[in-house]
Protein backbone atom coordinates (compact mmCIF):
# COMPACT_ATOMS: atom_id res chain seq x y z
CA UNK A 1 0.00 0.00 0.00
CA UNK A 2 1.39 3.40 -0.99
CA UNK A 3 2.40 5.99 1.57
CA UNK A 4 -0.08 8.43 0.03
CA UNK A 5 -3.05 6.17 0.70
CA UNK A 6 -1.78 5.57 4.23
CA UNK A 7 -1.64 9.32 4.81
CA UNK A 8 -5.15 9.81 3.42
CA UNK A 9 -6.51 7.01 5.62
CA UNK A 10 -4.83 8.42 8.74
CA UNK A 11 -6.06 11.96 8.03
CA UNK A 12 -9.60 10.59 7.72
CA UNK A 13 -9.29 8.63 10.97
CA UNK A 14 -7.83 11.60 12.84
CA UNK A 15 -10.87 13.65 11.81
CA UNK A 16 -13.11 10.95 13.31
CA UNK A 17 -11.19 11.06 16.61
CA UNK A 18 -11.46 14.86 16.83
CA UNK A 19 -15.21 14.89 16.21
CA UNK A 20 -15.70 11.90 18.51
CA UNK A 21 -13.91 13.63 21.37
CA UNK A 22 -16.07 16.71 20.84
CA UNK A 23 -19.25 14.63 20.97
CA UNK A 24 -17.98 12.86 24.08
CA UNK A 25 -17.35 16.17 25.86
CA UNK A 26 -20.77 17.50 24.89
CA UNK A 27 -22.40 14.30 26.12
CA UNK A 28 -20.64 14.51 29.50
CA UNK A 29 -21.83 18.12 29.86
CA UNK A 30 -25.43 17.07 29.22
CA UNK A 31 -25.78 18.93 25.93
CA UNK A 32 -27.97 16.19 24.48
CA UNK A 33 -30.19 15.77 27.55
CA UNK A 34 -33.02 17.65 25.82
CA UNK A 35 -33.61 14.52 23.70
CA UNK A 36 -34.78 12.66 26.81
CA UNK A 37 -35.02 8.87 26.60
CA UNK A 38 -34.27 8.94 22.86
CA UNK A 39 -30.87 10.63 23.34
CA UNK A 40 -28.84 7.40 23.25
CA UNK A 41 -30.69 6.11 20.18
CA UNK A 42 -30.45 9.35 18.20
CA UNK A 43 -26.82 10.00 19.08
CA UNK A 44 -25.97 6.36 18.41
CA UNK A 45 -27.33 6.70 14.88
CA UNK A 46 -25.61 10.06 14.27
CA UNK A 47 -22.31 8.79 15.68
CA UNK A 48 -22.24 5.51 13.78
CA UNK A 49 -23.52 6.66 10.39
CA UNK A 50 -22.38 10.27 10.32
CA UNK A 51 -19.07 10.26 12.20
CA UNK A 52 -17.72 6.71 12.00
CA UNK A 53 -18.87 5.78 8.48
CA UNK A 54 -19.64 8.72 6.19
CA UNK A 55 -17.10 11.27 7.45
CA UNK A 56 -13.93 9.15 6.97
CA UNK A 57 -15.11 7.54 3.73
CA UNK A 58 -15.98 10.92 2.23
CA UNK A 59 -12.64 12.41 3.26
CA UNK A 60 -10.67 9.41 1.97
CA UNK A 61 -12.55 9.43 -1.32
CA UNK A 62 -11.97 13.15 -1.69
CA UNK A 63 -8.23 12.95 -0.95
CA UNK A 64 -7.47 9.77 -2.90
CA UNK A 65 -9.81 10.64 -5.80
CA UNK A 66 -11.14 7.09 -5.83
CA UNK A 67 -14.67 6.26 -6.94
CA UNK A 68 -17.28 5.10 -4.44
CA UNK A 69 -16.83 1.48 -5.58
CA UNK A 70 -13.04 1.70 -5.34
CA UNK A 71 -13.34 3.16 -1.83
CA UNK A 72 -15.50 0.28 -0.60
CA UNK A 73 -13.26 -2.25 -2.36
CA UNK A 74 -10.33 -0.66 -0.55
CA UNK A 75 -12.17 -1.23 2.74
CA UNK A 76 -12.49 -4.97 2.09
CA UNK A 77 -16.01 -5.21 0.69
CA UNK A 78 -15.28 -8.46 -1.16
CA UNK A 79 -17.50 -11.48 -1.72
CA UNK A 80 -16.79 -14.63 0.22
CA UNK A 81 -18.24 -18.11 0.60
CA UNK A 82 -21.61 -18.57 2.29
CA UNK A 83 -19.96 -21.21 4.47
CA UNK A 84 -17.61 -18.55 5.80
CA UNK A 85 -20.57 -16.33 6.66
CA UNK A 86 -22.33 -19.17 8.52
CA UNK A 87 -19.09 -19.84 10.39
CA UNK A 88 -18.96 -16.13 11.31
CA UNK A 89 -22.41 -16.40 12.92
CA UNK A 90 -21.26 -19.32 15.11
CA UNK A 91 -17.97 -17.57 15.85
CA UNK A 92 -19.89 -14.48 16.94
CA UNK A 93 -21.69 -16.54 19.60
CA UNK A 94 -18.37 -17.92 20.86
CA UNK A 95 -16.81 -14.45 20.91
CA UNK A 96 -19.74 -13.15 22.95
CA UNK A 97 -19.21 -15.75 25.70
CA UNK A 98 -15.43 -15.24 25.66
CA UNK A 99 -16.08 -11.52 25.90
CA UNK A 100 -18.01 -12.17 29.12
CA UNK A 101 -14.92 -13.77 30.66
CA UNK A 102 -12.49 -11.11 29.45
CA UNK A 103 -14.64 -8.13 30.42
CA UNK A 104 -15.28 -9.50 33.91
CA UNK A 105 -11.59 -10.23 34.40
CA UNK A 106 -10.54 -6.69 33.55
CA UNK A 107 -13.46 -5.22 35.45
CA UNK A 108 -12.24 -7.10 38.55
CA UNK A 109 -8.75 -5.61 38.04
CA UNK A 110 -9.77 -1.96 37.62
CA UNK A 111 -12.24 -2.17 40.48
CA UNK A 112 -9.37 -3.44 42.59
CA UNK A 113 -7.57 -0.23 41.58
CA UNK A 114 -10.38 1.89 42.98
CA UNK A 115 -12.70 2.26 40.00
CA UNK A 116 -16.41 2.33 40.81
CA UNK A 117 -18.81 1.63 37.91
CA UNK A 118 -21.76 3.96 37.44
CA UNK A 119 -24.87 2.60 39.08
CA UNK A 120 -27.41 5.01 37.65
CA UNK A 121 -28.16 6.24 34.17
CA UNK A 122 -30.35 8.52 32.18
CA UNK A 123 -33.76 7.80 30.76
CA UNK A 124 -34.01 4.59 28.77
CA UNK A 125 -36.54 3.13 26.37
CA UNK A 126 -39.21 0.80 27.81
CA UNK A 127 -38.56 -2.95 27.60
CA UNK A 128 -40.78 -3.53 24.56
CA UNK A 129 -40.13 -5.55 21.43
CA UNK A 130 -39.93 -2.51 19.18
CA UNK A 131 -37.39 -0.97 21.56
CA UNK A 132 -35.36 -4.21 21.39
CA UNK A 133 -35.33 -4.12 17.59
CA UNK A 134 -34.37 -0.44 17.60
CA UNK A 135 -31.57 -1.11 20.07
CA UNK A 136 -30.27 -4.04 18.00
CA UNK A 137 -30.29 -1.87 14.89
CA UNK A 138 -28.33 1.00 16.43
CA UNK A 139 -26.05 -1.06 18.69
CA UNK A 140 -25.45 -4.19 16.59
CA UNK A 141 -26.25 -3.55 12.92
CA UNK A 142 -24.83 -0.04 12.64
CA UNK A 143 -21.86 -0.80 14.90
CA UNK A 144 -21.04 -3.95 12.95
CA UNK A 145 -21.08 -2.16 9.61
CA UNK A 146 -19.70 1.27 10.50
CA UNK A 147 -17.02 0.40 13.06
CA UNK A 148 -15.71 -2.51 11.01
CA UNK A 149 -15.56 -0.42 7.84
CA UNK A 150 -13.50 2.18 9.68
CA UNK A 151 -11.12 -0.12 11.61
CA UNK A 152 -10.85 -3.44 9.73
CA UNK A 153 -11.34 -1.60 6.45
CA UNK A 154 -9.94 1.90 6.08
CA UNK A 155 -7.48 1.91 8.99
CA UNK A 156 -6.17 -1.67 8.61
CA UNK A 157 -5.79 -1.54 4.84
CA UNK A 158 -4.45 2.00 4.87
CA UNK A 159 -1.63 1.12 7.29
CA UNK A 160 -0.76 -2.26 5.77
CA UNK A 161 2.49 -0.77 4.42
CA UNK A 162 3.97 -0.85 7.97
CA UNK A 163 3.49 -4.62 8.10
CA UNK A 164 0.28 -6.58 8.51
CA UNK A 165 0.90 -7.52 12.17
CA UNK A 166 1.62 -3.92 13.15
CA UNK A 167 -1.40 -2.70 11.20
CA UNK A 168 -3.64 -5.23 12.99
CA UNK A 169 -2.31 -4.24 16.42
CA UNK A 170 -2.73 -0.55 15.58
CA UNK A 171 -6.31 -0.96 14.35
CA UNK A 172 -7.17 -3.07 17.42
CA UNK A 173 -5.68 -0.54 19.84
CA UNK A 174 -7.46 2.41 18.23
CA UNK A 175 -10.68 0.37 18.16
CA UNK A 176 -10.44 -0.05 21.91
CA UNK A 177 -9.55 3.60 22.48
CA UNK A 178 -12.39 4.84 20.26
CA UNK A 179 -14.87 3.47 22.80
CA UNK A 180 -13.39 6.08 25.16
CA UNK A 181 -14.46 4.10 28.21
CA UNK A 182 -12.11 2.29 30.57
CA UNK A 183 -14.70 -0.47 31.08
CA UNK A 184 -14.78 -1.26 27.36
CA UNK A 185 -11.19 -0.53 26.38
CA UNK A 186 -9.56 -3.87 27.30
CA UNK A 187 -12.01 -6.33 25.75
CA UNK A 188 -12.66 -4.08 22.75
CA UNK A 189 -8.92 -3.98 22.01
CA UNK A 190 -8.60 -7.77 22.18
CA UNK A 191 -11.67 -8.27 19.99
CA UNK A 192 -10.34 -5.67 17.56
CA UNK A 193 -7.01 -7.50 17.22
CA UNK A 194 -8.78 -10.82 16.67
CA UNK A 195 -11.11 -9.32 14.05
CA UNK A 196 -8.10 -7.83 12.28
CA UNK A 197 -6.55 -11.27 11.84
CA UNK A 198 -9.93 -12.68 10.82
CA UNK A 199 -10.27 -10.01 8.14
CA UNK A 200 -6.82 -10.84 6.74
CA UNK A 201 -7.43 -14.62 6.81
CA UNK A 202 -10.82 -14.35 5.12
CA UNK A 203 -9.74 -11.58 2.71
CA UNK A 204 -13.10 -9.91 3.35
CA UNK A 205 -14.60 -7.59 5.92
CA UNK A 206 -18.03 -9.26 5.93
CA UNK A 207 -17.15 -12.05 8.44
CA UNK A 208 -15.87 -9.38 10.85
CA UNK A 209 -19.13 -7.47 10.51
CA UNK A 210 -21.15 -10.60 11.33
CA UNK A 211 -19.02 -11.49 14.38
CA UNK A 212 -19.29 -7.90 15.64
CA UNK A 213 -23.05 -7.91 15.05
CA UNK A 214 -23.59 -11.21 16.87
CA UNK A 215 -21.55 -10.08 19.89
CA UNK A 216 -23.46 -6.81 20.26
CA UNK A 217 -26.87 -8.29 19.42
CA UNK A 218 -26.55 -11.02 22.06
CA UNK A 219 -25.45 -8.43 24.61
CA UNK A 220 -28.53 -6.32 23.84
CA UNK A 221 -30.82 -9.36 24.00
CA UNK A 222 -29.55 -10.58 27.40
CA UNK A 223 -29.86 -7.06 28.78
CA UNK A 224 -33.45 -6.92 27.47
CA UNK A 225 -34.19 -10.33 28.99
CA UNK A 226 -32.88 -9.18 32.37
CA UNK A 227 -35.12 -6.10 32.27
CA UNK A 228 -38.10 -8.30 31.40
CA UNK A 229 -37.32 -10.54 34.37
CA UNK A 230 -36.69 -13.66 32.26
CA UNK A 231 -34.59 -16.42 33.80
CA UNK A 232 -32.15 -16.41 30.90
CA UNK A 233 -31.43 -12.75 31.56
CA UNK A 234 -29.81 -13.57 34.90
CA UNK A 235 -27.65 -16.46 33.70
CA UNK A 236 -24.40 -14.49 33.82
CA UNK A 237 -25.11 -13.13 37.30
CA UNK A 238 -25.83 -16.68 38.42
CA UNK A 239 -22.51 -17.91 36.99
CA UNK A 240 -20.63 -15.06 38.68
CA UNK A 241 -22.30 -15.77 42.03
CA UNK A 242 -21.58 -19.49 41.74
CA UNK A 243 -17.89 -18.86 41.05
CA UNK A 244 -17.68 -16.33 43.90
CA UNK A 245 -19.31 -18.66 46.43
CA UNK A 246 -17.45 -21.80 45.36
CA UNK A 247 -13.83 -20.83 44.80
CA UNK A 248 -12.43 -24.29 43.98
CA UNK A 249 -15.35 -25.78 42.07
CA UNK A 250 -16.24 -22.43 40.55
CA UNK A 251 -12.66 -21.85 39.43
CA UNK A 252 -12.53 -25.30 37.82
CA UNK A 253 -15.86 -24.64 36.08
CA UNK A 254 -14.58 -21.23 34.93
CA UNK A 255 -11.38 -22.67 33.42
CA UNK A 256 -13.21 -25.59 31.81
CA UNK A 257 -15.74 -23.37 30.06
CA UNK A 258 -13.04 -20.92 29.00
CA UNK A 259 -10.93 -23.69 27.46
CA UNK A 260 -14.00 -25.10 25.69
CA UNK A 261 -14.94 -21.77 24.12
CA UNK A 262 -11.34 -21.09 23.08
CA UNK A 263 -11.11 -24.52 21.42
CA UNK A 264 -14.42 -24.09 19.60
CA UNK A 265 -13.49 -20.59 18.49
CA UNK A 266 -10.11 -21.78 17.21
CA UNK A 267 -11.66 -24.62 15.21
CA UNK A 268 -14.29 -22.37 13.65
CA UNK A 269 -11.68 -19.76 12.77
CA UNK A 270 -9.43 -22.42 11.20
CA UNK A 271 -12.34 -23.73 9.12
CA UNK A 272 -13.24 -20.22 7.96
CA UNK A 273 -9.64 -19.56 6.92
CA UNK A 274 -9.46 -22.79 4.88
CA UNK A 275 -12.85 -22.18 3.25
CA UNK A 276 -11.87 -18.60 2.40
CA UNK A 277 -8.70 -19.84 0.75
CA UNK A 278 -10.63 -22.39 -1.32
CA UNK A 279 -13.15 -19.77 -2.39
CA UNK A 280 -10.46 -17.24 -3.25
CA UNK A 281 -8.35 -19.81 -5.11
CA UNK A 282 -11.35 -21.02 -7.13
CA UNK A 283 -12.27 -17.45 -7.97
CA UNK A 284 -8.72 -16.70 -9.14
CA UNK A 285 -8.69 -19.87 -11.27
CA UNK A 286 -11.88 -18.81 -13.02
CA UNK A 287 -10.50 -15.33 -13.64
CA UNK A 288 -7.28 -16.75 -15.05
CA UNK A 289 -9.12 -19.22 -17.27
CA UNK A 290 -11.40 -16.47 -18.62
CA UNK A 291 -8.42 -14.24 -19.36
CA UNK A 292 -6.52 -17.07 -21.04
CA UNK A 293 -9.49 -18.16 -23.15
CA UNK A 294 -10.26 -14.59 -24.20
CA UNK A 295 -6.65 -13.97 -25.16
CA UNK A 296 -6.37 -17.23 -27.10
CA UNK A 297 -9.63 -16.50 -28.93
CA UNK A 298 -8.31 -13.22 -30.33
CA UNK A 299 -5.01 -14.86 -31.25
CA UNK A 300 -6.95 -17.52 -33.13
CA UNK A 301 -8.78 -14.85 -35.10
CA UNK A 302 -5.50 -13.15 -35.99
CA UNK A 303 -4.03 -16.47 -37.16
CA UNK A 304 -7.02 -17.10 -39.41
CA UNK A 305 -6.80 -13.57 -40.83
CA UNK A 306 -3.11 -13.99 -41.59
CA UNK A 307 -3.65 -17.43 -43.13
CA UNK A 308 -1.46 -19.13 -40.58
CA UNK A 309 -1.77 -22.72 -39.41
CA UNK A 310 -4.07 -23.40 -36.50
CA UNK A 311 -2.43 -24.99 -33.43
CA UNK A 312 -3.78 -28.09 -31.78
CA UNK A 313 -6.88 -27.32 -29.67
CA UNK A 314 -6.20 -27.08 -25.96
CA UNK A 315 -9.57 -25.82 -24.70
CA UNK A 316 -12.94 -26.95 -26.07
CA UNK A 317 -16.46 -25.64 -25.47
CA UNK A 318 -19.84 -26.98 -26.48
CA UNK A 319 -20.29 -24.53 -29.38
CA UNK A 320 -16.75 -23.91 -30.64
CA UNK A 321 -13.14 -24.92 -30.27
CA UNK A 322 -10.71 -22.38 -28.82
CA UNK A 323 -7.13 -22.86 -29.95
CA UNK A 324 -4.30 -22.18 -27.56
CA UNK A 325 -0.74 -23.45 -27.74
CA UNK A 326 0.36 -24.77 -24.33
CA UNK A 327 3.65 -22.88 -24.43
CA UNK A 328 1.74 -19.69 -25.18
CA UNK A 329 -0.52 -20.45 -22.24
CA UNK A 330 2.45 -20.77 -19.85
CA UNK A 331 3.94 -17.52 -21.14
CA UNK A 332 0.55 -15.85 -20.81
CA UNK A 333 0.27 -16.93 -17.17
CA UNK A 334 3.73 -15.61 -16.37
CA UNK A 335 2.98 -12.22 -17.89
CA UNK A 336 -0.56 -11.66 -16.64
CA UNK A 337 -1.26 -13.63 -13.46
CA UNK A 338 0.53 -11.27 -11.07
CA UNK A 339 -0.89 -8.02 -12.39
CA UNK A 340 -4.29 -8.97 -13.75
CA UNK A 341 -5.40 -11.69 -11.34
CA UNK A 342 -3.50 -11.86 -8.08
CA UNK A 343 -3.07 -8.14 -7.43
CA UNK A 344 -6.39 -6.42 -7.93
CA UNK A 345 -5.44 -3.42 -5.82
CA UNK A 346 -2.33 -2.67 -7.86
CA UNK A 347 -4.32 -2.59 -11.08
CA UNK A 348 -6.83 -0.29 -9.46
CA UNK A 349 -4.00 1.89 -8.16
CA UNK A 350 -2.41 2.01 -11.61
CA UNK A 351 -5.62 3.15 -13.25
CA UNK A 352 -6.12 5.60 -10.42
CA UNK A 353 -2.65 7.06 -11.03
CA UNK A 354 -3.59 7.74 -14.65
CA UNK A 355 -6.74 9.51 -13.54
CA UNK A 356 -4.81 11.58 -11.01
CA UNK A 357 -2.15 12.54 -13.58
CA UNK A 358 -4.75 13.79 -16.04
CA UNK A 359 -6.47 15.76 -13.31
CA UNK A 360 -3.18 17.33 -12.19
CA UNK A 361 -2.41 18.50 -15.70
CA UNK A 362 -5.81 20.18 -16.01
CA UNK A 363 -5.64 21.92 -12.66
CA UNK A 364 -2.38 23.49 -11.45
CA UNK A 365 -3.82 24.60 -8.13
CA UNK A 366 -4.85 21.08 -7.21
CA UNK A 367 -1.33 19.93 -8.01
CA UNK A 368 0.18 22.45 -5.62
CA UNK A 369 -2.35 21.52 -2.95
CA UNK A 370 -1.60 17.81 -3.38
CA UNK A 371 2.17 18.40 -3.21
CA UNK A 372 1.72 20.39 -0.01
CA UNK A 373 -0.26 17.56 1.61
CA UNK A 374 2.26 14.90 0.59
CA UNK A 375 5.31 16.82 1.85
CA UNK A 376 7.10 15.02 4.74
CA UNK A 377 4.66 12.16 4.37
CA UNK A 378 6.29 9.78 6.91
CA UNK A 379 6.42 12.44 9.61
CA UNK A 380 2.80 13.37 9.05
CA UNK A 381 1.72 9.74 9.32
CA UNK A 382 3.50 9.40 12.67
CA UNK A 383 1.99 12.63 14.00
CA UNK A 384 -1.51 11.57 12.99
CA UNK A 385 -1.22 8.08 14.50
CA UNK A 386 0.37 9.27 17.75
CA UNK A 387 -2.20 12.06 17.93
CA UNK A 388 -5.07 9.56 17.63
CA UNK A 389 -3.56 7.33 20.31
CA UNK A 390 -2.87 10.26 22.64
CA UNK A 391 -6.41 11.65 22.41
CA UNK A 392 -7.90 8.20 22.97
CA UNK A 393 -5.65 7.49 25.95
CA UNK A 394 -6.42 10.85 27.59
CA UNK A 395 -10.20 10.48 27.33
CA UNK A 396 -10.11 6.81 28.37
CA UNK A 397 -7.94 7.60 31.39
CA UNK A 398 -10.30 10.44 32.35
CA UNK A 399 -13.19 7.95 32.47
CA UNK A 400 -11.11 5.82 34.86
CA UNK A 401 -10.23 8.85 36.99
CA UNK A 402 -13.86 9.89 37.09
CA UNK A 403 -14.82 6.40 38.27
CA UNK A 404 -12.22 6.53 41.05
CA UNK A 405 -13.40 9.93 42.26
CA UNK A 406 -17.07 9.05 41.94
Amino acid sequence: MSKKLRLFANISYFAVILVFVGVRICSSLGVFSFMGKYADTIMGFVTQVGIILLLPLFMFKLLSKKTVKQTFDFCGYKKTSWKVLVGAVLLGVVVFFLNFYVSNFFQFIIQGLGYKPATGGGESLPATWWALLLDIFTTAVLAGVCEETLHRGLLLKGNSSIGINRAILLSGLLFGLLHMNIMQFFYATLIGIFLGYLCVMCNSIFPCMIVHFMNNALSVFFSFAARKGWAIGGIFDAISNFIGQNIVLGGFFFILLLALFVFIGFEITKYMAKESFRYSFSKRQKQLANLAIRDSYFKQIEDIKNGGEQPEPLFKTENKTIYLDFKQFVNYVGKNVSSAVLDEDSSNDESQKNVQESQKKSDGQKKKFSEKILANIDLKNKILIYGCIALGVIVTFMTYLWGVLR
